[in-house]
C-alpha cells in the first residue's frame, strides 16, 4: 500500500514497529490472562488485551524517538561513555513519558492502576512500574545497535566482493601486461642479445623476469600486502625494462625502511610504473628515468611514481589501469585516500597517492 507523501521505506518501518509492538502486547496480555486464571482471579480477555495493547502502542509512539537517539548517539568508541550517559537520561525520560501516555488511557481500558485523575494515575504508575519500563528503552537501543551492526556487516560484504572483483581485474591487467607477447618478446630478445655480449647481464635479466612472473602469480587473492612485496614486484619489472632500454633508462626507489611493513593494495604500483615507462620513456629517443618514493605524513602513507618524459596524455589518464586504481582506492579507503596523476613540476608526469598508514594483518 502506498500513501502519498510518505516514502515506501519509511512506511515499511512504521508497519514493522506497529507489528512488533502488537505482537508484544498480545503475548503479555495472554500471559496476564493465564496468570489471573491460575491465581483464581480471572480477568476478561478483552480487557486484558486492551490494557496491554494500550501500553504497547504508547511505546510504539516513542520507538522512532528512541531509535533516532540510538542512531545519533551510538555506544561506540571513542565516546561510548558520553553516549551511555545520554541514553541513561533519555531512558528515564521516555519511560516516564510512556507512563504518562498510558495514564491518559488507563480509565478507558479499565486498568487497575487508574485513579480518579490523570495525575493520581501517573503518580501510581511512576511509583510501581517505572523500573519495569526502564529496560524497554535499553532493549530498543540494543535492537538499533544490532541492526546497525548487521547493516554494516552487509555493506562490508558488498565492499569486499567489489574489492575482490577489482583485484581480479587488476591482476588480469598486470598479468596481461607482463605476459603479453610483446613484453615477453622484448625481454627474451634482450636476453638473446646479452648472451652474445654479456652473459652475466643476460643471467640477471632472466632472474628478474623469473622473479617478476613468480611474484605476480603469488599475489593470489590478497587485497592488501606489505609495501616491501609491492616494491619488490615493481623493482623486478623495472629491472627487466631497464635491461631492454639499456642506457636509455634509469630508475630509483626511495622508501623509508620503517614503512616497508605498511599495508598497501596489491598491484597498486604496477599500472603507475607501466604508464611511466610506456608514456614517459617509450616514445622518446633520449634517456629518461623513473622514480618511486614513499614517505609517512600525518598518519598517511604517501607513494609517488615519477617519470621525466613528455607528460601523460588524457587518453592514458582514462585508461583501464588508472581507472581500476582509482576505483580500488575508493572502495578500500573512501574519502581517506587521495589519488592524482598529472604534470610534474619541471616537466614529466607525477602520480601520487595518499592512503591510511596501517601495519599488521588485515582484519
Amino acid at each position: 500500500m502506498r500513501i502519498p507523501g510518505i516514502p515506501q521505506g519509511r512506511l515499511a518501518g512504521f508497519a514493522a514497529v506497529i507489528g512488533a509492538w502488537s505482537l508484544a502486547g498480545l503475548l503479555l496480555a495472554t500471559q496476564a490472562w493465564f496468570a489471573g486464571a491460575v491465581r483464581g482471579e480471572p480477568i476478561a480477555w478483552g480487557r486484558t488485551l486492551a490494557i496491554w495493547l494500550a501500553w504497547a502502542y504508547a511505546w510504539a509512539l516513542l520507538t522512532p524517538l528512541a531509535l533516532a537517539l540510538a542512531t545519533r548517539f551510538p555506544i561506540v568508541l571513542p565516546r561510548r561513555w558520553q553516549a551511555a550517559a545520554v541514553h541513561a537520561v533519555s531512558g528515564g525520560a521516555l519511560a516516564a513519558l510512556n507512563l504518562a501516555l498510558f495514564a491518559a488511557v488507563a480509565p478507558l481500558v479499565g486498568a487497575i492502576s487508574a485513579g480518579p485523575t490523570w495525575a493520581a494515575t501517573f503518580s501510581r504508575l511512576l511509583a510501581t512500574t517505572f523500573l519495569l519500563n526502564l529496560p524497554v528503552y535499553w532493549l530498543l537501543v540494543g535492537a538499533a545497535h544490532a541492526l546497525r551492526a548487521a547493516r554494516r556487516a552487509a555493506e562490508h560484504q558488498v565492499r569486499q566482493a567489489r574489492l575482490e572483483s577489482q583485484l581480479a581485474d587488476a591482476r588480469l591487467v598486470a598479468l596481461r601486461a607482463q605476459l603479453e607477447p610483446h613484453f615477453l618478446f622484448n625481454a627474451l630478445n634482450t636476453v638473446a642479445v646479452l648472451m652474445r655480449e654479456d652473459v652475466e647481464a643476460a643471467d640477471r635479466v632472466l632472474v628478474q623476469l623469473s622473479v617478476l612472473l613468480r611474484r605476480a602469480l603469488q599475489v593470489g587473492e590478497a587485497i592488501e600486502i606489505p609495501l616491501r612485496e609491492e616494491l619488490a614486484l615493481a623493482e623486478a619489472y623495472l629491472a627487466v625494462e631497464q635491461a631492454r632500454f639499456a642506457d636509455r633508462m634509469a630508475y630509483r626507489v626511495e622508501v623509508d625502511g620503517a614503512l616497508l611493513d605498511a599495508r598497501v593494495p596489491s598491484l597498486i604500483l604496477q599500472p603507475l610504473v607501466e604508464n611511466a615507462i610506456r608514456h614517459g620513456l617509450g616514445a622518446r629517443a633520449e634517456s629518461g628515468r623513473v622514480e618511486i618514493t614513499g614517505a609517512a605524513h600525518d598518519g598517511a602513507l604517501r607513494l609517488s611514481v615519477y617519470d621525466d618524459g613528455p607528460g601523460i596524455t588524457p587518453a592514458a589518464v582514462d585508461g583501464v589501469g588508472l581507472s581500476n586504481t582509482r576505483a580500488r582506492l575508493d572502495l578500500l579507503y573512501g574519502d581517506r585516500c587521495v589519488f592524482r596523476i598529472g604534470p610534474a613540476p619541471g616537466g614529466g608526469t607525477l602520480a601520487e597517492m595518499s592512503i591510511p598508514l596501517r601495519t599488521g594483518t588485515p582484519s
